[in-house]
């Protein structure tokens, strides 16, 4: 007698196992026969879940254009759904596509799905829902990346307090608003205020996940910016250092976080005085950013203008001024015209002096 082949909820929750254990790969591998088993037949219910957790994956592992087309999938068979499922497969769908679009850098865009679906959430599910608090960090987040600090905070404020009424104050997603509000510090240049937020975030995840889990190494390579404005470089590389090392072996050679830990290494070679080794870091970093996002994406512009500091540095003044100029071009109209990377990078005359390179916001 054989045994029972395994259903498509049965494949997912192995597929869910493997990306809790930071296995994204066959995390993806297992999802993909989820999908298979349910078949392009299947209700909604059973098949849009496999779509969003295919989306994610691919999100996680950088392919931006994949997870679009999931998530795209996942909205279109829910629009023919009804029933009492209906609204969380909905939210749930406008959310993950909301936050490909703030992955791929199109910020309005993720905001304006964003907004709408927040409201669809409060109206459907209240106000408090856990589901309204995880697409308010999502809304903060990107807020934060166009520049929009003080909505970022309000928005994260309200998470932090519906999340500790329903966790409690120990727990993994409190731990991600902690992360949010240190970056957010960070971002504004409150680099005392970012600190003790971002060593509570690692010290509840190392807790809950172990030292040696993806999100911690992420933990880690946030507190390593702080620590790197606050002055205390050598803790910051050797915090780089460790998060890089997760961070490969977990995704390889090229990914998004790669290349923002390795701009934040540069930034610090550069200071403690290793100016060819920051250059070639950069490099790697911006290689690998435009692989990854593409040549025009607004995260190239720190790199880009670390980047065009340290050509300056080195008396060519000639790709200093186009690397500035190029930093200004992927920031314009897509963040606001406040934001502190955009006026840095518009006053980056190369034949005058400016700030030296800087580790990328957490």
């Amino acid at each position: 007698m054989t045994a029972a082949s395994p259903t498509a909820a049965q494949l997912l929750d192995q597929a869910l196992a493997r990306r809790d254990a930071a296995d994204y790969t066959a995390a993806l591998a297992w999802a993909a026969r989820a999908r298979e088993v349910a078949g392009p037949s299947a209700e909604p219910a059973e098949l849009v879940p496999v779509l969003l957790v295919e989306g994610r994956l691919h999100q996680q592992l950088g392919n931006l254009t994949r997870a679009a087309q999931a998530c795209r999938q996942a909205l279109a068979l829910v629009a023919r759904q009804s029933g009492t499922e209906r609204v969380g497969l909905y939210v749930q769908a406008r959310t993950a596509l909301a936050g490909v679009l703030r992955a791929q850098g199109r910020y309005a865009e993720a905001i304006r799905l964003f907004r709408s679906t927040l409201t669809l959430a409060e109206a459907e599910l209240g106000p408090d829902a856990e589901q309204v608090a995880c697409l308010c960090n999502d809304l903060a987040v990107t807020f934060k990346y166009s520049g929009h600090f003080t909505e970022a905070e309000q928005l994260y404020r309200r998470v932090l307090t519906i999340l500790k009424r329903t966790h409690g104050p120990v727990h993994t997603e409190v731990a991600t608003v902690y992360h949010n509000l240190g970056g957010l510090a960070h971002a504004r240049g409150d680099f005392t205020a970012a600190e003790p937020l971002a060593r509570r975030s690692v010290a509840l995840r190392e807790q809950a996940l172990g030292p040696g889990h993806i999100t911690v190494a992420a933990d880690r390579a946030a507190l390593a910016a702080i620590c790197d404005a606050l002055g205390r470089q050598e803790e910051a590389e050797a915090l780089l250092r460790q998060a890089l090392a997760v961070f490969e072996s977990v995704y390889g050679a090229e990914h998004h976080e790669i290349a923002i830990t390795l701009n934040n290494l540069a930034a610090i070679a550069y200071r403690r005085g290793r100016t060819e080794e920051a250059e070639t870091l950069f490099r790697r970093a911006m290689t690998i950013k435009e692989r990854v996002l593409g040549t025009d994406h607004p995260e190239l512009a720190p790199t880009l203008h670390n980047l065009a500091q340290v050509r300056r540095a080195r008396g060519d003044l000639h790709e200093a001024a186009a690397l500035s100029r190029r930093a200004v071009a992927v920031l314009q109209g897509t963040v606001e015209d406040s934001h502190p990377l955009l006026a840095t990078c518009r006053s980056a005359d190369p034949t005058t002096t400016t700030p030296g390179p800087g580790a990328a916001t957490p």
